[in-house]
């Protein structure tokens, strides 16, 4: 129902459009809509009607004496009018639907629908009239008589595709999905073409409730028409979460559409996205078993050993707890991730110097150092990557983790280095280059120079949604308050480095140092989450608790009470697996902290916990 079909079929009678007025009867017209403005319907009433009097062909007086009668309430006199005018243009549609508009605002919805179907009974009706009238029931909220118009309008007309659309809006509107549902797909068999608009006229409304299995019951049926039905069906069974039946129909459309397994492929790295690595896995298998062509088989092949690697460093992950803001690691033995590596250099030998060869290479060293601890074999694929590709995208993060690898093992000026060619890179993405500042900042801060480290730190581009932009506002804010306390300051970033080093013992030994100092009041927050951050993580749960409880009394003069108390819940949720005690404290950190960043995560592990305590399970 566009408001340009009603104009143009409205424009399209004999009404002489705005003929010439006289500026005497401007200025009344004028006059009358300020007192319609002030709410005075009786005096604009009283001035339209002398317009309309002396001129009755002029649309704008007809329509604001209408609307007029109507704000007014004074319903009897728009019927009259409108009778009036449907006498003098029986054929104009507009008037029947103002006119069943009166009856249907006075409650006589009997009468409304009589006078709405009036035109559309005539022999000489325009298709536009079941549209233009469904449209006059839709403004009334009159659902069900639109869609009985349209329907009456479709079965009369010679092209009734041209009600499919306005149908299949007014059943999702009224929850009548699979009949939305069906307008759709008849639309779609007749006008394969219009696929993209179909697709998304469904996709607007299957996340309603009961929407997608009707709609899917109701695809399911055309499936066997085109292939089109079968990609809609496959999209709508990935919405369902069923992946495997999604696989099975884009098997089907890649044959039919030749797409030499590139759909396929898409599907794959879809799933790799969504984490549902093992049925990855097995699509990139099906692609390389079933397709030759050079163009997807890199991919595949990579695609497929990045799957591999994803369920593998699900094992590793299950080892190590991730929970914790620091821990120390539970490395993987070489037989683990032999398997990925192999992979992964195979991928290299295939397709030298290609991005998918220098990626392999990239993930390689991080499997090495990360999942392995073998930083001397990281840094030598790593050395590969910056030696032999310095145009490729993987150049900056190669850097980016060799700094790491060399900041981990205390060679610091090497570290450097490496962050800095990232910084003077031509060819870096914003947050790769945020990173590497980062990361000199904190070395220039250890080392005292804390104005370089603000300079550094001030480069970060602002975006508060990332974290890397929040790390460093944290660390200007900290640079910028507390440099007038060299000494104490030189030693925080002492331990902040200690800290990224996993040396968490003399890291704590020194946070703790600070907090002993009056003059370090500045730093006594942020070292007093750190302490606590530094028991955690050598897994002293109980001093951990203690000190995160004292923060949370701090209350306000601490910035870190609600992480304190986000801690708190983490630690009894799995380091004690205390769901009673878990829940209490994310629950106390909703009520305290309102605004806390850590809400949403509350939230969500209050509902997780308390349908554990209803299953009666102890382990989340």
């Amino acid at each position: 129902m566009k408001l340009e079909i009603l104009l143009t079929y409205f424009f399209a009678f004999s009404f002489p459009i705005f003929a010439q007025h006289n500026p005497f009867d401007q200025n009344q017209f004028m006059l009358a809509e300020a007192y319609e403005q002030q709410g005075n319907y009786a005096k604009a009433i009283e001035i339209i009607e002398q317009l309309y009097k002396k001129d009755s062909q002029n649309p704008n007086y007809f329509n604001k004496l209408v609307n007029l009668y109507i704000f007014s309430k004074n319903f009897d006199s728009a019927i009259k009018l409108l009778e009036s005018r449907i006498t003098m243009f029986p054929q104009d549609p507009n008037n029947y639907g103002q006119l069943g508009s009166v009856y249907y605002m006075m409650g006589d919805y009997s009468k409304a629908k009589e006078i709405w179907e009036t035109p559309l009974k005539k022999s000489d009706r325009n298709n536009f009239a079941f549209r233009i009238i469904a449209n006059y029931a839709i403004e009334r909220r009159a659902f069900e008589t639109a869609i009985e118009i349209l329907k009456k309008g479709k079965e009369n007309s010679d092209d009734p595709t041209i009600y499919a659309f306005d149908l299949g809006e007014l059943y999702s509107l009224t929850m009548q999905y699979e009949n939305a549902a069906s307008e759709y797909c008849e639309l779609l068999r007749k006008n394969p073409g219009l696929y993209s608009t179909i697709e998304a006229k469904i996709f607007s409304f299957i996340n309603k409730p009961e929407a997608l299995p009707q709609t899917i019951k109701v695809v399911s049926d055309y499936q066997s028409q085109d292939a089109a039905f079968k990609m809609l069906l496959a999209k709508l069974n990935v919405e369902d979460k069923k992946f495997d039946n999604a696989f099975e129909l884009y098997k089907e459309v890649d044959k039919s559409q030749n797409s030499n397994g590139q759909l396929l492929l898409d599907y794959a790295n879809f799933l790799y996205n969504e984490e549902e690595n093992l049925l990855a896995k097995n699509v990139y298998e099906y692609v390389l078993k079933n397709y030759s062509d050079n163009r997807i088989i890199p991919s595949a092949k990579l695609g497929l050993t990045k799957s591999l690697e994803a369920l593998v460093l699900k094992d590793f992950r299950k080892l190590n707890p991730e929970w914790k803001p620091y821990y120390t690691t539970i490395f993987l033995n070489d037989d683990k991730t032999k398997d990925i590596l192999t992979a992964y250099k195979e991928v290299v030998d295939l397709y030298k110097h290609s991005e998918v060869a220098i990626e392999s290479r990239y993930r390689s060293a991080l499997i090495l150092f990360y999942v392995n601890n073998k930083p001397a074999q990281a840094i030598e694929q790593l050395n590969e990557i910056i030696n032999l590709y310095p145009t490729s995208l993987y150049f900056p993060k190669a850097l980016i983790e060799l700094g790491n690898i060399y900041l981990h093992s205390g060679q610091i000026e090497l570290a450097k280095e490496k962050y800095l060619s990232v910084q003077s890179s031509n060819r870096v993405f914003e947050d790769d280059r945020n990173l590497a500042a980062v990361q000199l900042a904190k070395i220039y801060a250890s080392e005292g120079n804390f104005n370089l480290a603000i300079q550094t730190a001030g480069k970060v581009a602002l975006n508060l949604k990332n974290d890397i932009t929040n790390d460093a506002l944290e660390l200007s804010l900290i640079l910028n308050t507390a440099k007038n306390d060299s000494s104490n300051l030189l030693k925080f970033f002492k331990a902040e480095i200690l800290t990224e080093q996993k040396n968490f013992t003399s890291a704590k030994e020194i946070y703790d140092e600070i907090i002993q100092s009056p003059q370090a009041f500045v730093l006594h927050s942020i070292c007093k989450i750190r302490s606590a951050e530094m028991d955690l993580a050598l897994s002293d749960y109980p001093e951990a608790l203690r000190k995160l409880g004292l923060i949370v009394d701090e209350e306000e003069k601490n910035i870190y009470s609600d992480k304190a108390l986000y801690l708190t819940a983490k630690i009894y949720e799995y380091g004690l697996t205390d769901i009673s005690k878990a829940v209490d404290s994310y629950q106390k950190l909703l009520s305290k902290f309102p605004k806390s960043i850590y809400l949403d995560e509350a939230r969500e592990r209050i509902q997780h916990l308390r349908e554990k305590m209803k299953e009666g399970k102890t382990d989340v």
